[in-house]
């Protein structure tokens, strides 16, 4: 086994949330090669038809603030949180991620991932910074633990992803 594999076990038999989720890649990849559970797959748009018929994919047809009391109503507990949902201020990508927090339906320790669009300016300074203000706004509004800031080969020039853990606040 490789680390990657190794890595990869501690995402077999949990339950995912993936807001904006059309058409479907993260979803996908959260289903198959993680082996969730479960993936809840949340966005009005429609999947991709591969994805779509994926057992494990549960397309929520609706937006995240739609989803999250629905979840809740469920007693679904999400043990991982993805959003690469295209918003016009990235600062909603913690909006959504503090919402699931506050109402319980992110499980203790839950790992998230945020893809956020810097949508102004044009240098990579200016983007690590616009992504370091939202890192320090998270860590300022919840409790957080080994988060980390990435450009990830597949992000745009103006994408940043942020990754971590929101352990209980005790």
């Amino acid at each position: 086994h490789s680390n990657a594999d190794m890595n990869y076990k501690m995402f077999e038999n949990t339950v995912a949330l993936d807001c904006g989720s059309a058409p479907g890649g993260w979803s996908k990849f959260l289903a198959q090669d993680l082996k969730c559970k479960l993936v809840h797959s949340v966005d009005p748009g429609n999947l991709d038809d591969d994805v779509d018929a994926l057992d494990n994919v549960n397309h929520m047809r609706m937006k995240i603030q739609d989803a999250i009391p629905l979840l809740k109503k469920e007693h679904s507990k999400i043990n991982v949180f993805v959003s690469d949902a295209c918003l016009h201020e990235m600062e909603g990508q913690l909006e959504f991620l503090l919402l699931a927090k506050e109402s319980g339906i992110l499980d203790d320790n839950a790992f998230f991932v945020l893809t956020l669009k810097c949508t102004t300016g044009y240098s990579k300074a200016h983007f690590d910074s616009q992504a370091m203000k939202v890192v320090n706004s998270l860590n300022a509004r919840a409790h957080t633990s080994g988060v980390c800031t990435y450009h990830l080969f597949c992000n745009r020039s103006g994408e940043r992803t942020i990754m971590g853990f929101l352990p209980s606040e005790s």
